[in-house]
């Protein structure tokens, strides 16, 4: 059970068409652009995808071709530099509330285009875009991209994985929709009024971990560093979360049991949470809000049934603690995400 900062990627062709697509529709010449890569817009297709060093590679020469590290998606071009220069705006920042809220005021001096919110709510913070006007291209691919960069350069800032609690996005389901939760290693839902990304509120206390000196290598090899660094679904906090959500009764679940199924010792299990910020209970926890929210939102059971299939024994148990994780009741949840 170790965690790895880094790791080989394949970037499938479904991500790559749908990064070129506003270029081509530009008629930018994409297949110039894949030949370095033994690549091509037929290939793609016909469902070969790229190797993630490769695929950074081509996003760098989309970039400088285009002068638009949006990749041609938003309204005014987001120019070459701009990413690095909101490293820099934001490196010296204490927490990562500070960074987020810095980020947010960086993007709306670019553009008016960009509308993100920093929402503090129970034990959730939520991160919310909307994005104004329109180019004609489906810009799914860019709120998608805006959020991944988002929350791993938040990671990076920090040093260590964070994990997501649910993700919405303002978009239906798209080719590569299904690739999405994989992605992000936590619930997605489509559709929404606006693009979202909500963590446990207590991450944006984190402190901020790099500074100008690790800033330098990390700008070198960007965007390498965020396809490859900090993949949650790496992290010992995300393997153990992923065991409980597999598991039919939760509550009987135990820190022993997980350790043994781990092959290591409590005390390892423990340490190694806490390296990366998270306890067992938290953990634990999370998973139990995310069937929560599942349920009300794709069934229409009871707050009471609901309440029982997640071992609550009292419904007003279960409400109390519902409305101090997210800070509305279920039924008020539901009646906001109809």
């Amino acid at each position: 059970m170790e965690c790895s900062k880094q790791k080989q990627v394949e970037v499938a062709p479904e991500l790559v068409m749908a990064a070129l697509k506003a270029a081509k529709t530009a008629g930018v010449d994409v297949d110039e652009l894949l030949r370095p890569y033994n690549q091509s817009w037929g290939q793609l297709k016909a469902g070969q995808g790229l190797a993630g060093s490769s695929y950074a590679k081509l996003l760098r020469g989309l970039w400088r071709a285009l002068d638009d590290e949006s990749s041609g998606y938003a309204i005014r071009p987001l120019r070459v530099g701009s990413f690095r220069m909101l490293c820099h705006a934001c490196i010296h920042c204490h927490n990562l509330r500070r960074v987020l809220l810095r980020a947010m005021a960086f993007f709306s001096l670019l553009s008016e285009q960009y509308q993100w919110r920093l929402v503090e709510q129970g034990e959730e913070a939520k991160l919310q875009l909307r994005m104004s006007g329109a180019t004609g291209i489906d810009d799914a691919f860019f709120h998608l991209s805006l959020a991944v960069i988002l929350h791993r350069w938040s990671a990076w800032m920090v040093d260590s994985p964070i994990l997501l609690s649910r993700v919405s996005f303002a978009f239906p389901e798209s080719e590569f929709g299904h690739l999405i939760p994989n992605m992000l290693q936590a619930p997605v839902e489509f559709n929404a009024p606006e693009t979202e990304l909500v963590i446990p509120i207590q991450y944006l206390q984190q402190p901020i971990k790099q500074t100008p000196e690790s800033l330098t290598p990390f700008l070198a090899n960007s965007p390498e560093q965020l396809l490859t660094l900090y993949r949650s679904d790496d992290s010992v906090s995300a393997q153990v979360k992923q065991f409980l959500e597999q598991q039919p009764e939760l509550e009987e679940v135990n820190q022993d049991a997980v350790a043994q199924y781990f092959n290591v010792s409590v005390a390892t299990l423990g340490r190694r949470l806490k390296r990366e910020g998270h306890h067992f209970l938290q953990l634990k926890d999370k998973v139990r809000r995310g069937r929560a929210i599942r349920l009300l939102l794709h069934t229409q059971d009871p707050i009471s049934g609901i309440a029982e299939q997640l071992g609550y024994s009292e419904p007003s148990v279960f409400y109390r603690n519902f409305k101090k994780w997210v800070g509305c009741t279920p039924a008020e949840f539901r009646e906001q995400n109809q």
